[in-house]
């Protein structure tokens, strides 16, 4: 049997999709999501210092760049539940603009696995927690949501609070496509990286709504601070200069494969 023959016969099969054969650890897409509570800040960093952290080609399309930090709770998915966070920087690649994630935190080892190997997508695990008010911690519950991201347990990397204050509405946000950078190491000594692209992943979904009608988008005020200087996790070159506003939603959405914007190992 020949690769393609392999993936022809197990491309419908949950138990041949990924690694390791006949017991698969993720199925094949489309990964659902189902009232995903997603939090994030928007702000102005420093386009030097993340320089570095981005593949040849990709750009910030402005000075200062626009940069997104996002904080995730999702209480049901095709992977089972977990936390998220990530942060997003607005690019330009080709003289089209997209975001496009450099560095992303999960607690959890499927969408770990998923991710890296199908999209490109920087993920390590790390102790994260969603929590309103600090109770969690023996604080009493208030109007501010809590977010710690540790890697290891023990060093914080993140801490985010936001206090959510009126209704937004989703028409002023600029919806631009997700990119990322999947790049795999070659297997053999000498030999050129196995896959290095850009890919493309444009995201299907739907706000839940209030009895209203109205959509559950809302603003108000935030904070986000990269407390460890890690060279490890170095989400402190992300550090904030100005903050732009800070957003929390409830939505459905759908992850499907991506499409390939560049190839660098093309000819």
């Amino acid at each position: 049997m020949t690769i393609s023959d392999l993936t022809a016969s197990t491309a419908g099969s949950p138990e041949g999709f990924s690694m390791p054969l006949g017991a698969s650890l993720y199925p094949a897409p489309p990964y659902e999501f189902r009232r995903a509570d997603q939090s994030w800040i928007a702000y102005e960093a420093d386009a030097d210092a993340i320089a570095a952290l981005l593949p040849p080609g990709v750009e910030p399309d402005s000075d200062p760049a626009i940069c997104e930090a996002w904080v995730c709770w999702y209480p049901w998915t095709t992977f089972g539940p977990y936390h998220e966070a990530y942060i997003m920087v607005r690019v330009i690649v080709d003289g089209v603009r997209y975001w496009y994630q450099p560095v992303i935190f999960t607690d959890s080892e499927v969408p770990l696995a998923a991710g890296r190997e199908i999209w490109g997508f920087a993920k390590k695990l790390a102790v994260m927690q969603w929590d309103w008010g600090g109770a969690a911690r023996g604080g009493t519950r208030n109007e501010q949501l809590l977010f710690t991201a540790e890697r290891p347990a023990g060093q914080r990397i993140m801490t985010y609070t936001f206090a959510p204050e009126r209704p937004f509405n989703p028409a002023e946000r600029e919806g631009l496509p997700v990119l990322s950078f999947r790049h795999l190491p070659p297997s053999e000594e000498g030999a050129d990286p196995t896959a290095s692209e850009l890919i493309r992943l444009d995201v299907a979904g739907s706000l839940y709504h209030a009895a209203d009608g109205t959509p559950e988008f809302w603003t108000g005020r935030g904070s986000v601070n990269f407390d460890a200087r890690s060279s490890i996790d170095p989400w402190h070159l992300f550090a904030p200069v100005r903050t732009l506003g800070a957003y929390w939603t409830t939505a459905d959405f759908t992850l499907r494969l991506g499409t390939v914007v560049k190839d660098y190992l093309a000819p």
